[in-house]
Formats: structure tokens, C-alpha cells, sequence
């Protein structure tokens, strides 16, 4: 092997474990921040989940501020990509938010701790670096233009879409079980965008696909590191 070879391998593999190791800062602190909010300071907290040393921690973040800011991006753009790769090809810019927000609502239910993150950080999950921000407003534009929607501005839809989606969240959470499916607050959603409320009743009802989330998404890899402290604490 020569010596450029054994540089660039060695150059690889610090890299990974670079990535490794930041990816279980970001999985420990969603779990933190899920459990206590994100107006505490939960450095140790994330230091102690992780296994690391403080210098360690340092050497990936500084604040509270950007690990939050790590957990809500990685968690948007893994979830808001998926759901896009499913709802882009639609033709009904309609059919587009209605399938597109029960799908997120329905990854809330099946990963409380997903909804539990949501809930602690409230209005930061749908802060200026999400792809709400990308991918919405194409959609809103759409139905605007085509009148699907109307009597909003794009701002006002992205508001009342967001805002909805957030107080949604928080109530699975409240009531667990005993909450109202998603597919009444997607409807009424729609009827805030001027879909008439036969036709948002239809769209609804549709057919959902589902989503496959990856193994080793930080959304499964949180999930999974949730169940077997549960075990753990069980046991």
C-alpha cells in the first residue's frame, strides 16, 4: 500500500468515525430534549447519555442552541424528504398537503418520541432551515394559481399548516389514545386553505401510503435506543 493510499484510508476512516460520533450526540440529545425541553441547559445531560467526555462533546457543539438546531434539522430533512419523494408526484396540490401532513401526523403517532421532541421544541421544529420552507410553499403556490386555495396569502397557509400541525402533536401526546385521528385536523387544514369541506372529507379519506423510514435514520436509531431503556428500566 502506498503512502498516499495509506493517507487517504486513514483520512477516510477518521472521517466516519467523526460521523459516528456526532450522530450519537444528535441521537442522544433528541432523547434528552424529548425528556427535558429545551429551555434547560442539557450539555451534561447529553454528555452523560452519549458515553463521551466534555472535550469530546465541545469538540462537535457549543451550545444548547446548536444542538437543537442539529436534532430539528436532521430529523426535518430526513421525514420531509421521504414524505416528498411519495406526495412530488401527485398532481393535485391539494391531494400533495393533505397526504403530506397526515403522513407526518401518523410518524408522530407511531414514534411518540418523535412527538415528544416536537412537543419540547415546539415553534424551533418549524424554524427558517426547514424544508417546510422548500417544499411547501411550491405547493401552496400551485393551488393558489390553479384556485385550489384561496383567501390566503402563502405566508398564512405555511402559518396555519405549521401551527395546526404543532397543536396536533401536543394533543397526541396529551391524550395519547383517546386523541382524535389526524385526519380531522388535516381536513380542517384544508378548509382553511378555501378547499370546500366535501371535497376535504374526500381527500382524507384517500388512500395513504406509507413511508419507509431507513434503519438507520435517526429517527429508528431514537426509537430503538428508547425501547431498550424502557427495557432496561423494566427489567
Amino acid at each position: 500500500m502506498s503512502e498516499t493510499t495509506t493517507i487517504d484510508h486513514r483520512t477516510r476512516v477518521a472521517g466516519e468515525r467523526r460521523e459516528r460520533m456526532r450522530a450519537r450526540l444528535i441521537e442522544s440529545a433528541m432523547l434528552v430534549l424529548a425528556d427535558k425541553g429545551v429551555g434547560a441547559s442539557v450539555i451534561q445531560e447529553v454528555i452523560a447519555a452519549a458515553g463521551v467526555s466534555q472535550g469530546t462533546f465541545y469538540n462537535y457543539f457549543r451550545t444548547n442552541e446548536e444542538l437543537l438546531t442539529a436534532v430539528t434539522q436532521e430529523l426535518n430533512d430526513e421525514l420531509l424528504r421521504l414524505i416528498e419523494t411519495e406526495v412530488g408526484s401527485y398532481d393535485d396540490p391539494a391531494r400533495r398537503i393533505a397526504c403530506g401532513v397526515r403522513m407526518f401526523l401518523h410518524a408522530a403517532r407511531t414514534y411518540p418520541l418523535l412527538a415528544r421532541f416536537i412537543c419540547a421544541a415546539g415553534l424551533h421544529v418549524a424554524g427558517p432551515s426547514s424544508l417546510i420552507y422548500v417544499y411547501l410553499p411550491v405547493h401552496i403556490e400551485q393551488g393558489l394559481a390553479e384556485g385550489r386555495f384561496r383567501d390566503v396569502t402563502v405566508e398564512v397557509a405555511l402559518d396555519l399548516i405549521a401551527g395546526t400541525v404543532l397543536t396536533t402533536i401536543q394533543r397526541f401526546t396529551d391524550e395519547g389514545e383517546k386523541c382524535a385521528q389526524p385526519e380531522q385536523a388535516v381536513a380542517a387544514i384544508l378548509r382553511g386553505l378555501g378547499v370546500k369541506r366535501s371535497e376535504a372529507q374526500t381527500l382524507v379519506r384517500g388512500e395513504l401510503a406509507s413511508i419507509a423510514v431507513p434503519a438507520n435514520s435517526l429517527l429508528e436509531r431514537g426509537h430503538a435506543r428508547l425501547q431498550k431503556q424502557m427495557q432496561a428500566a423494566s427489567g
